[in-house]
């Protein structure tokens, strides 16, 4: 896998995990809130254990993910790392992202562009020198 995969699945892990936590909070939520039956309560927790076993293993699998990401983004610096984090680990949009750093979007995607040259760059000077 390259290191733009690597980047881009670790965002989607985030991602898949966030919607899962939403979801068991939601039946959280639901369980506290219930005043319906006991089968109903039973179901609403035999659901709840499963959401959450599920979210287990997928933050094992992002975990696994986000370090990979890590390894390739140390080789930047400053802003540039900055970006790519917030994007990749975080999974935060690029409005988000400029917000936070009171920058334009125009200058998050320029930010983003160098950034990518710059692992371009050191991942096929890499792959030429092994």
């Amino acid at each position: 896998m390259d290191y733009l995969e690597i980047l881009k699945s670790a965002r989607t892990a985030e991602i898949a995990v966030q919607a899962e936590l939403e979801q068991i909070e939601r039946l959280h939520r639901i369980m506290r809130n219930a005043g319906h039956s006991r089968a109903y309560a039973e179901t609403l927790a035999e659901n709840l254990s499963k959401f959450e076993k599920e979210l287990n293993e997928s933050i094992d699998r992002i975990v696994d993910e986000k370090r990979e990401a890590l390894k390739i983004m140390s080789v930047l610096r400053g802003d540039e790392r900055a970006v790519l984090y917030q994007y990749y680990i975080l999974a935060k949009d690029w409005r988000k992202i400029a917000d936070e750093m009171y920058v334009s979007e125009r200058q998050v995607f320029n930010i983003r562009k160098k950034a990518l040259e710059h692992l371009e760059k050191h991942y096929n000077r890499e792959k030429k020198a092994g």
